[in-house]
């Protein structure tokens, strides 16, 4: 009995949070089907909402500014798991694992160079290189799922659903934008 107040409670809550995302995240009609359409497209739509509004304090939003707060937190967080997988590699004792490990670092290091990329040609308009980086980036990510299939961590598949959300966004915005 306990337990289902918990779950209805939970339930509530994810519901009243849902509702404050789509009511505060954007001023206008125009921001908020922008967001909106945008995170629709992604796995957590959530974590896209929240991002975007944690990294975009101003209005109006506009699919450039979308698009480089994406690269610019997936280029952090392909940073970051670079070194968790770095880390994981170097501690774990089966062979295996540290060669998929290293599957894994060599995808991430390609990811980590085509943001890069992105990072310079967006702020010059250079739309085909940017849309040339970032198509690639979410077999990057996928490579390593792959790799890893059913021995991976569930810290590893969250970091990983994370950063092919965020390089969907990426690409999602840059499809936008009015060349």
């Amino acid at each position: 009995m306990a337990s289902s107040f918990a779950l209805y409670f939970l339930l509530l809550v994810l519901v009243a949070n849902i509702f404050y995302f789509q009511t505060s995240l954007c001023e206008d009609a125009a921001d908020q089907a922008l967001i909106m359409g945008i995170c629709r497209q992604v796995q957590d739509s959530t974590f896209c909402l929240n991002t975007l509004r944690q990294n975009i304090p101003t209005h109006p939003y506009t699919p450039t500014l979308v698009t480089q707060v994406a690269i610019s937190q997936s280029l952090q967080h392909a940073t970051n798991n670079r070194i968790f997988i770095e880390t994981s590699k170097a501690s774990s004792k089966d062979k295996d694992i540290q060669n998929l490990f290293a599957i894994c670092d060599i995808g991430y290091g390609f990811l980590i160079t085509e943001l890069q990329s992105a990072t310079q040609s967006l702020p010059k308009r250079d739309f085909n290189a940017l849309e040339n980086s970032l198509s690639k980036c979410p077999k990057f990510v996928n490579d390593c799922q792959s790799a890893f299939g059913g021995k991976t961590t569930p810290e590893l598949l969250d970091r990983s659903r994370k950063q092919l959300d965020l390089v969907l966004m990426a690409n999602i915005a840059e499809g936008l934008i009015q060349k």
